[in-house]
């Protein structure tokens, strides 16, 4: 089998002098949230290589899947770069862009983000066996880098009166079900409590009816919400403490209201 650790062993110097004993030739950082020191970074003989789940170097950070279709992007990425002690800032060596599809959530994304990102680190290897050399080193234009933190945005209330592609790209960006969210539910508010939604699409059917009135769904266990130019199809709800269908809460001519800034946390 293979040796495992703790992170914390990547402070330890009695650790770092048997890695250099061991003439390691590479280090990959592969879904670690681990901040490497410049000492780490300097042992192996080839370097250190991150795998990002994001097309640097405009989406760095955290959770840039999410981000990525919250702000209605229609391609993404994923990148292998060279580590420097600067957070996603190193040289890239590989690079994949894919289309996001209409239907993609924070957690689908992700997962291709891992698919294609697993195929750029078999190209470091493939490079490094044959003449490290070899391997690229684009630097990257940090005029065009976002950095996004760990928070999400709006404190990831829901807004009604916002149009229904904008309030549905942030549910999707929201939701990894059956998996907790790192940005936990966007927030509505029905009968003075949060209600988390957790799965929604377009209807593509335009609406009149005041922004957050719910109508009867296309089948008995959706429901219809009106956003500011669209019925938006709900298909899951968090609501006091469960995930359950939307019709388990609430009935047609219900009117949800936008996210109370006041609710404590993300609803999980």
């Amino acid at each position: 089998g293979y040796d495992t650790y703790p992170p914390k062993v990547l402070t330890d110097q009695a650790f770092l002098d048997s890695l250099r004993h061991k003439g390691v030739d590479l280090v990959f950082n592969i879904h670690s949230l681990s901040i490497l020191r410049r000492s780490f970074l300097e042992l192996p003989r080839i370097g250190c290589f991150n795998l990002h789940p994001g097309p640097l170097p405009r989406y760095a950070g955290l959770n840039c899947p999410s981000w990525a279709i919250y702000r209605g992007e229609r391609t993404y990425g994923v990148t292998v770069h060279w580590m420097v002690p600067a957070i996603d800032a190193g040289a890239i060596a590989y690079q994949s862009l894919f289309p996001i599809q209409e239907t993609d959530t924070g957690l689908s994304l992700s997962t291709r983000c891992i698919q294609e990102g697993l195929a750029l680190v078999e190209r470091v290897l493939h490079d490094a066996a044959r003449d490290p050399a070899s391997i690229p080193r684009l630097a990257q234009d940090l005029s065009q880098r976002e950095y996004f933190g760990k928070a999400a945005p709006e404190g990831n209330r829901l807004c009604w009166s916002r149009p229904v592609e904008a309030v549905v790209n942030q549910v999707r960006a929201s939701c990894y079900y059956p998996y907790p969210s790192p940005w936990g539910y966007p927030l509505a508010t029905f009968d003075a409590q949060p209600l988390g939604i957790i799965k929604a699409s377009r209807s593509r059917q335009p609406t009149e009816a005041a922004p957050g009135t719910v109508a009867a769904g296309e089948s008995a266990a959706t429901v219809r919400v009106a956003c500011a130019d669209e019925w938006m199809d709900v298909e899951l709800v968090r609501f006091q403490g469960e995930s359950v269908a939307p019709t388990k809460v609430l009935r047609p001519g219900d009117r949800l209201s936008d996210g109370n800034p006041d609710a404590s946390g993300h609803l999980r």
